[in-house]
């Protein structure tokens, strides 16, 4: 694979930036290291990728990323993911005669076919770490029928061992501990430098494929005169791409939902955009239910879940006739350290009749800090609320604020 027009100046950059290391180590207490990490997240259509892109990063003095560009790739298909989740880094900052300073630095993701290494090889002769032995978790019933993913992390030492696993994302918190089992028995080829095994760190992706599902679904079939109806108890939200940010459109999905309550089919009964629809049956997929009853025994079934989406605001309630518009918004005020970091929070609020907003928490964000500024802001937006067979009705509608979208 070719290499980005930049790639030539990659060798110059690091043998500079050796230099400015150096001479800076008299004075400064630290380089910028990292604190939080998170993975690329990788479609099915990239879930086989490989290739190397390296990120160079401008730290602020707080340790958030406000700034980052490609500078050096083999796989052009991995730079948006890639951006994308350089951006939700944090650091611990540059430390210059002790006081914290900004900087810049090159970050590289090495990818290889699904597993993720945050480092370069430092001669051609290095090697990277690579799995030798994998395990498959092992589900148990109540989880078989659940289709997600969970990326984590395994530090592993100069002997391809796993030594720790972190947890870096998931669709379903129930599916970590058992992902998290199955890697700590996997062993590796260790990485290598200068002839020698070293220490590492590899990022593996989980995926989860529901099975069984028909009988799911035909089950729910049968299941008439349910006592009570399956209600949700978690709900994620749809996430949506930047180029769809301001589209509008609404999609009817029929959830299957299982008699543990998770959602084990979606099928599309209505749609008026064809990509909304995707990513709300994507978030759809990772609900979880209080299930459905009967005879005093939980029992598969089935739900209609309406989503519209209004040029950002998301509604997934029961049916109206008109959406909830905005009246009056609100940005927020945020702190001074993240005023140039590039991310969002998603705050879900909840309408009374009158479109006045009497509940609002935090549905996703790319930074925790940025969630209180946001719940704050919320709570001053009003609406026209919904409408529903004439009458006003209660709902709910889900902000996105949106940071630095030009950088």
């Amino acid at each position: 694979m070719k290499r980005s027009q930049n790639s030539t100046l990659l060798g110059t950059f690091c043998i500079l930036a050796a230099f400015v290391i150096s001479i800076a180590a008299s004075a400064a207490t630290s380089v910028p290291t990292p604190k939080k990490t998170v993975a690329s997240h990788l479609t099915d259509a990239l879930s086989d990728a490989t290739g190397e892109v390296n990120i160079l990063v401008d730290i602020n003095e707080f340790g958030y990323v406000i700034d980052a560009q490609i500078y050096d790739s083999t796989n052009s298909d991995l730079n948006e993911v890639t951006l994308s989740a350089i951006h939700r880094w944090t650091f611990h900052p540059a430390i210059e005669d002790g006081v914290a300073t900004p900087s810049r630095v090159v970050q590289p993701f090495n990818f290889n076919r699904g597993s993720i290494v945050l480092k370069s090889k430092k001669s051609p002769e290095d090697s990277l770490p690579i799995a030798k032995v994998k395990a498959k978790p092992q589900l148990t019933e109540d989880l078989k029928h659940i289709t997600g993913e969970v990326i984590l992390q395994a530090d592993l030492d100069a002997s391809g061992e796993v030594a720790a696993v972190t947890v870096n994302y998931s669709t379903h918190s129930e599916l970590e501990d058992i992902a998290s089992k199955a890697l700590k028995s996997w062993k590796f080829k260790p990485a290598t430098e200068a002839g020698e095994a070293v220490a590492s760190k590899i990022i593996i992706p989980f995926h989860f494929k529901g099975s069984g599902n028909s009988k799911v679904v035909a089950a729910a079939r049968r299941a008439k005169n349910v006592e009570s109806a399956p209600y949700a108890i978690r709900q994620t939200m749809p996430e949506l791409p930047r180029f769809l940010r301001d589209a509008k459109g609404e999609a009817k999905l029929k959830l299957t939902i299982d008699a543990s309550g998770y959602v084990a089919k979606v099928d599309v009964l209505e749609s008026s955009h064809s990509k909304l629809t995707e990513v709300a049956r994507e978030a759809a997929l990772q609900w979880k239910f209080k299930p459905a009853m009967k005879n005093g025994k939980a029992v598969p079934s089935t739900v209609t879940q309406p989503f519209t989406f209004n040029g950002g605001l998301l509604v997934a309630d029961v049916p109206v006739d008109s959406v909830p518009v905005a009246k009056h918004t609100q940005s927020p005020k945020i702190p001074e350290a993240l005023a140039l970091v590039r991310g969002y929070v998603k705050i879900r609020v909840s309408l009374d009749e009158r479109g006045r907003v009497i509940n609002a928490s935090c549905a996703n964000s790319t930074h925790e800090e940025l969630v209180g500024p946001s719940i704050e802001a919320a709570k001053q937006w009003s609406f026209k609320p919904a409408i529903r067979a004439g009458e006003k009705v209660p709902s709910s509608v889900l902000i996105p604020f949106v940071f630095n979208e030009q950088s």
